[in-house]
């Protein structure tokens, strides 16, 4: 009864070997539906995400830690996480930085089982506004977060909180 409610937190391990060992084992964590969730940190492997979503594997990113022991480079923000997925994972064209945006949004939001997530009208209005022309811009450019939206209120703006 646990299918679609496990996850498997950073799983590291996953890639310190070929894609060609673990194949079978990301088809098995396919079935099953049991997600994975990486962090992409400087200093550990990454999961080979791409190969394992088109296992159909559910894998998802979060941020882990925000200045605490782990590490101090934390700060919450998901697009920049999305950015260092991309970047650890070679990631060079647009598709391949739409999964890397994917992963901190959409796929993050089914793995925690949120209910209603996107824009949507009727939707919570949850969202940030960046100067991007693209996807792909708003992932790998660190383009400047005009808007920070939260419950359709305006939280911070051109980088700084609004009380």
């Amino acid at each position: 009864g646990l299918a679609g409610k496990v996850m498997i937190s950073h799983a590291f391990c996953l890639g310190m070997v070929p894609t060609t060992r673990i194949e079978a084992l990301g088809r098995r964590l396919a079935a099953l539906r049991i997600s994975l969730m990486t962090t992409a940190p400087a200093d550990c492997n990454l999961p080979p995400v791409a190969f394992l979503k088109a296992l159909g594997v559910n894998i998802c990113c979060g941020s882990d830690g925000i200045r605490d022991a782990w590490s101090p480079f934390g700060n919450g923000d998901m697009l920049e996480r999305a950015m260092l997925v991309g970047y650890r994972a070679n990631f060079r064209h647009d598709e391949e930085l739409a999964l890397a945006f994917d992963m901190v949004t959409r796929t993050a939001a089914d793995v925690l089982g949120i209910k209603g997530y996107g824009v949507a009208v009727g939707g919570p209005a949850d969202f940030v506004v960046v100067e991007a022309g693209s996807l792909a811009e708003a992932v790998a450019a660190r383009p400047r977060r005009k808007l920070v939206i939260k419950a359709g209120r305006i939280v911070a703006k051109d980088g700084v909180l609004v009380p």
